[in-house]
Order: structure tokens, then sequence, then C-alpha cells
């Protein structure tokens, strides 16, 4: 029985600012023969990024030419029916995230995140595009 290509992380990030993480964002795909291509560098950049594709939704939100392809909250890595990945980027937390321990530093957002499909030989098959602004989604998955 095949496999298909598989991931070393389905999740990456910290779930909110005083989390620890450990540093290491590095994401492989293993296709079925083997061959491993590099998603996403230790440092959280995203490898072979294919751009962000802007709305008026997003534009509303975030300057998407000024969004950095580097991994700083959260992503995670959906296996899809055809054996594809969908990547789906967290660009801005939900204000809540800044947040301590006691209530202090909140601010007043929804989170913004990005998505992208991803081949079976590790290959973005169109740039990022809007997934939601908190509990509004604009993609069916």
């Amino acid at each position: 029985m095949e496999m298909g290509a598989t991931l070393n992380k389905y999740r990456i990030g910290p779930s909110h600012s005083e989390c620890l993480y450990d540093g290491n964002f590095s994401v492989y795909l293993t296709d079925s023969q083997g061959a491993t291509v590099q998603i996403v560098e230790k440092d959280g950049t995203i490898c072979n990024f294919p751009g962000i594709e802007n709305c008026d939704a997003l534009a509303a939100e975030l300057i998407a030419e000024k969004i950095p392809p580097v991994i700083r909250y959260e992503t995670t890595f959906k296996k899809q029916e055809n054996g594809d990945f969908r990547m789906i980027w967290t660009v801005r937390p939900d204000g809540r995230f800044w947040m301590d321990s006691w209530g202090f530093g909140g601010e007043d957002y929804e989170w913004v995140e990005l998505y992208a499909d991803i081949d079976q030989t590790g290959r973005f098959t169109a740039p990022f595009r809007l997934y939601s602004i908190g509990y509004k989604k604009f993609v069916q998955d």
C-alpha cells in the first residue's frame, strides 16, 4: 500500500505569546519515492514562497506586500483528499495573543490566516490567498 507524500510536522508555532517554542520551524515533505523537499526553514522562512494574492478583505486588514514570508505565529497543514496539502498560515494572531496571564496587553482585532496548496512533490500550486479573518472564512475546505 502506497502512503503518498507525508510531512514531518502538521502544526508549528506557539499558541500564545507566553508559550515557549523550541524555535525549530523546519517542515519537510517526503514523497512516495522517499525524496525530501524542505517547505519551511528552521527560522520559519517559507521556502520557494509563491507570493500573496491580494483582495479587498485582506487589504482592509493588512498590506499584503508588507507581510514577510516568515512564520511568526502558527501554521497548520491539512492533507487534502487528492494527497496534496493545504498550508494555513496565521499572519496576524488574534489580539488576545499578546495578553499576559493577568489579561494585560491584549489588542482588539481578529486573526488573519492565509492558505496555499502544496502538491505531492512539495511545490506550491498557487500564491497564498485569504483563508479567514477571525471566524469568517473565505474559502471552503
